[in-house]
C-alpha cells in the first residue's frame, strides 16, 4: 500500500512544482530540475532491474496504473528531454514556460502508466493543453495559428477517441484497454486513430512539421522529445493485447515510416526535415510493440538533442530570442558552446541514424530482430532514406558552422577555458551517454549489423548528393490547411476499419 501511494505522490509531485513555480519561480526552477534528474534515475534503474507493478487506486472501480516495461523508457526519455531543455535553455524561458513543462510531465507520466481508458484520454487532453501554451510560446501571429490548429485537431481527434471509448463501454462494461477485446472493431478504429493523432503518425501526424519548423527550439524540443510520445505507450500496449490492431499497426508503421522519409529526403528546411523524420521513426517504432517505447525513448532523447543544438541559421527563433540570453554570453563561450553543439547534433544524427557505438544502433537493432519477416525489407529502405535525411541535416549543420567560425574564429585557449560552463558540460554528458548507452548489448554487435549500419551510412551519403539539387517545392508540398489536419484522423480511422473488416493486410 506504501508503494502505491508514493508511486502516485510521484505522478502528480511535478504538477504541485508547477503550480508552486508560478509563486516561486527561481527556487522551484532549480527544485524541479532536481526532481528531473531523480525521475530520470529511478526510471532508469526500475527498467534495468525489470520491475512490475500493478494496482488500483481508490478501491474497486478507481484508477488502474501499470509500471513496467512499456512505462519506465518512457518516462526516462520525457525526463531526460526535459531536463535538456531546462538545462540548456533556462536563459529563454518565458515567464510560465517551465511550469507548463511540469505541468505536462503529470500529464505524461498519467498517459505512460495508465491502463484505463478514460484517465487516458483526461492525460492526453492535458497534454494537448500544455502542448497549446508551449507552441504559442512565441507569440506571433504565425505560432498562435499553428497552436488554435493543433488545439482544433487535437481536441477533434480526442472526440473520436472518446467516441470510441463510450462504444467499446456498451460491449465490455469496462473502461480497461484489456478489455478492449471484447469491444467492436469500429470502436477499436476510433480509439486508435485518436491515439495516433497525438503520436503523430501516419497521415494523422501532418501538424508535426508545421509545428516544429516554427516553434521556438526549447518548445521543439519538448514536442519532439515528449509530446508526440505520449500515444506511443497506450498502442504499444494494445498492439500486444489485439493481434488484429499490431497486424493493423504494421501496415500504418510502414506506411510512416517510408512515405514521410521520403517527404523528409525532399525537404530543404530543417525543422521540417526533422517533424517528417519523427513521423518515419515513430511510425517504425509501432511495428514492434515489445521495443516500441524503448524505440520511441532513443528517439525522442536524440531529437531533443537536434533541436536544442540546431544553428542560428536553421531557427529564425534563434536570433530574434536571442535578447533572452545574457548580455555577451555569445561572444564569451560562442566558439566552445557551438562546437560542441556541432558534435552533439552530429552524434544525435548518427544515433538516429543507427551508427555503431552509438544508442541508436542498440534500439534499431532490437527492433529490427523482432520485426515480422514482411516489414524487414520495408525497415531496411526506410533506415537508408532516414541515413539520407541526416547525411544532408549533417553537411548543412558543418556549413552553418563554417560561417560561425568566420563570426567566431576559434581559440583553442577560450576553448579550454569556457569548457566547463554549465550549458557545456551538458553537451559533454549527453554526448559521454550517446556512447555509453551502446555499450549495453555487445552480443548486437554483430559483422552482419556493422556491416548494414556502415553500407546504409555510405548509400545515405551517395543518395544526398545525388538528390542536393532537386528543390523542395517540386515534391514537397506543406499541408498547412486546418480542414487537411482535421480530417486526417477520421480518414485514418475509416482505413483502419476498412482492413480490419475487409482487406486483413
Amino acid at each position: 500500500m506504501n508503494s502505491e501511494i508514493t508511486l502516485t505522490l510521484l505522478i502528480f509531485l511535478p504538477a504541485v512544482f508547477g503550480f508552486a513555480g508560478c509563486v516561486f519561480p527561481r527556487i522551484f526552477l532549480w527544485l524541479s530540475g532536481l526532481l528531473l534528474a531523480t525521475y530520470s534515475y529511478l526510471s532508469w534503474f526500475a527498467n534495468q532491474q525489470g520491475l512490475e507493478l500493478n494496482y488500483r487506486l481508490v478501491g474497486v472501480g478507481g484508477i488502474e496504473f501499470s509500471w513496467d516495461s512499456y512505462s519506465f523508457p518512457m518516462i526516462f526519455g520525457a525526463s531526460i528531454a526535459l531536463l535538456l531543455t531546462f538545462s540548456l535553455f533556462s536563459s529563454r524561458f518565458s515567464h510560465y514556460f517551465y511550469q507548463v513543462c511540469m505541468v505536462l510531465l503529470t500529464a505524461l507520466l498519467i498517459s505512460f502508466t495508465t491502463v484505463d481508458l478514460v484517465s487516458l484520454f483526461i492525460a492526453l487532453e492535458l497534454t494537448g493543453f500544455s502542448a497549446f501554451l508551449l507552441i504559442a510560446d512565441r507569440n506571433d501571429k504565425r505560432s498562435l495559428f499553428n497552436a488554435f490548429q493543433y488545439l482544433i485537431g487535437g481536441g477533434l481527434a480526442m472526440l473520436i477517441y472518446l467516441i470510441g471509448v463510450v462504444q467499446a463501454f456498451t460491449f465490455s462494461g469496462s473502461f480497461l484497454l484489456a478489455d478492449l477485446t471484447k469491444a467492436p472493431n469500429t470502436a477499436i478504429c476510433l480509439i486508435i486513430a485518436g491515439l495516433l493523432t497525438k503520436a503523430g503518425v501516419f497521415l494523422c501526424g501532418l501538424w508535426v512539421p508545421n509545428i516544429y519548423s516554427h516553434a521556438n527550439c526549447q518548445a521543439s524540443s519538448i514536442l519532439a522529445g515528449c509530446v508526440t510520445c505520449a500515444g506511443i505507450a497506450p498502442i504499444a500496449r494494445l498492439s500486444q493485447a489485439l493481434t488484429p490492431i499490431a497486424e493493423s499497426m504494421v501496415v500504418v508503421g510502414v506506411l510512416s515510416g517510408v512515405i514521410a522519409a521520403i517527404y523528409a529526403v525532399f525537404e530543404r528546411e530543417s525543422g521540417r526535415a526533422l517533424g517528417w523524420s519523427s513521423v518515419s521513426q515513430l511510425g517504425l517504432a509501432m511495428l514492434s510493440p515489445s521495443y516500441a517505447c524503448l524505440y520511441a525513448m532513443q528517439h525522442g532523447i536524440c531529437k531533443a538533442l537536434l533541436f536544442s543544438t540546431l544553428h542560428a541559421h536553421d531557427r529564425e527563433d534563434f536570433e530574434s530570442n536571442s535578447s533572452h540570453a545574457p548580455s555577451g554570453q555569445s561572444t564569451q563561450v560562442g566558439s566552445t558552446s557551438e562546437l560542441l553543439r556541432v558534435v552533439v547534433f552530429c552524434l544525435a544524427s548518427l544515433s538516429i541514424m543507427g551508427f555503431p557505438l552509438l544508442a541508436g544502433f542498440i534500439t534499431k537493432n532490437l527492433l529490427k530482430y523482432d520485426l515480422p519477416y514482411q516489414a524487414d525489407i520495408i525497415f531496411t529502405t526506410s533506415a537508408l532514406l532516414t541515413s539520407t535525411v541526416y547525411a544532408r541535416l549533417i553537411y548543412d549543420r558543418l556549413v552553418a558552422y563554417k560561417h560561425h567560425l568566420k563570426l567566431f574564429p576559434f581559440s583553442k585557449a577560450q576553448f579550454f577555458q569556457n569548457l566547463f560552463h554549465f550549458p557545456n558540460i551538458i553537451l559533454l554528458l549527453s554526448a559521454f551517454f550517446l556512447v555509453g548507452f551502446s555499450v549495453r548489448d555487445f552480443e548486437l554487435y554483430k559483422y552482419d549489423n556493422i556491416e548494414s549500419a556502415f553500407a546504409s551510412a555510405i548509400l545515405g551519403v551517395i543518395m544526398f548528393v545525388s538528390v542536393k539539387g532537386i528543390q523542395a517545392g517540386d515534391f514537397v508540398k506543406p499541408v498547412t490547411k486546418t480542414i487537411d489536419l482535421v480530417g486526417a484522423p477520421f480518414l485514418v480511422a475509416a482505413l483502419l476499419l476498412a482492413n480490419l473488416l475487409y482487406f486483413k493486410i
